[in-house]
């Protein structure tokens, strides 16, 4: 049954509301928004990309979307296993580098699952040497990461308790690149680029113009020097990424849509209302609906992306700061969400809003 909110300005109105109470008195946070539900859609922008040179943000504008890129890493994780390259249950050692799999014990014991639900064992900082952005360029893993893995030891038992980490992620990224024998930038490029005709989302801000690029701040309204390793999107390609989620996009390959569905099916429990699946937190929000979401974020930037699969409805929302009202982006997404899809947003449970690093933190 259609909702009140299934009107683009009242979608709008929802979203400027829930942002005015996030950002309190620090308007100056550049934010990018985008909310569908059903075909109906609403976008909506507010503050400033850059404060020095007090340049608004604009639709196009990029922000660096942090830890939500995990998604995308599990995805083509989760594209590799329907393809048959990859299983859940595979060791990763069958696919790293030869001197893993002769040196390294322990780390015979992870697998994609293991990595995907954050059940791995492994820490959540990186190792140095930004390997993320090593992986997302395409290029081989620094030597930093092959002595993490010949040398892991997990600081919990695999498989059995959920730890937030990033390089989790990584080691995932690495391993797929491996079993598919193909680049990273090649696969996310034919099974979710192309496809979704995500045009704006990308590492390289190379040839960009400089007053698309969101800068970051921290909640002291302190300029960061360093943006972080990444990937960069606008709340619209976001909102595509996610109604591909949603599987309402009918030209997406069958292989992108069986690896979206594989990725954000529950596969480890957290709590009893939260579950994990490939990279997505799966929130139980009452009376059968489920919130799907991922947050990210860094010492400038914090993002969260979420949909419900009962409602064709989804949230993203992109900021460049950090405000001091005490609030959270993923529960400001949550009751957007919600509110959007007409459901009641009082009993919604927090979720584990990983992914997003304190202030003065930097990403990799």
């Amino acid at each position: 049954m259609p909702t009140e909110a299934q009107d683009p300005a009242r979608l709008k109105q929802f979203v400027a509301a829930a942002m005015k109470d996030y950002l309190g008195t620090q308007t100056e946070i550049g934010v990018s928004a985008a909310v569908a539900v059903g075909d109906v859609r609403a976008h909506y922008v507010a503050g400033l990309s850059d404060r020095e040179a007090r340049q608004p943000v604009a639709e196009d504008t990029l922000f660096l979307i942090g830890s939500v890129q995990k998604v995308f890493t599990n995805t083509l994780a989760a594209a590799r296993i329907v393809e048959g390259k990859l299983a859940l249950t595979d060791q990763i050692t069958r696919f790293l580098p030869g001197e893993v799999r002769q040196q390294g014990t322990v780390i015979r014991q992870v697998t994609p699952q293991t990595l995907g639900t954050m059940t791995a064992g492994m820490p959540s900082a990186n190792v140095p040497g930004h390997p993320a952005g090593a992986l997302y360029r395409g290029e081989v893993p620094p030597p930093a990461m092959f002595d993490f893995w010949t040398r892991f030891n997990p600081e919990t038992r695999v498989g059995a308790h959920y730890s937030y980490s990033n390089v989790s992620e990584v080691t995932q990224g690495f391993t797929t690149t491996f079993a598919a024998r193909r680049s990273y930038p090649e696969m996310f490029a034919t099974d979710l680029q192309e496809p979704l005709g995500m045009r704006d989302t990308r590492v390289d801000l190379t040839g960009i113009r400089p007053e698309r690029i969101a800068q970051g701040y921290t909640a002291k309204g302190k300029r960061i020097g360093y943006r972080g390793v990444g990937f960069n999107s606008t709340a619209s390609d976001m909102l595509r990424f996610l109604e591909g989620n949603l599987f309402r996009i009918p030209s997406m390959p069958l292989l992108t849509y069986r690896a979206m569905k594989l990725a954000h099916t529950p596969h480890f429990d957290i709590s009893a209302r939260q579950s994990i699946g490939l990279g997505w937190y799966i929130t139980d929000a009452g009376a059968g609906a489920k919130v799907v979401s991922k947050a990210g974020g860094n010492g400038g930037f914090v993002a969260w992306a979420g949909f419900l699969p009962g409602h064709a409805a989804a949230v993203v929302l992109l900021t460049n700061g950090h405000p001091t009202t005490g609030l959270s982006l993923p529960a400001t997404g949550r009751k957007i969400l919600l509110e959007a899809a007409g459901l009641d947003t009082s009993e919604v449970p927090p979720d584990a809003d990983a992914g997003i690093q304190s202030d003065e933190d930097a990403a990799d």
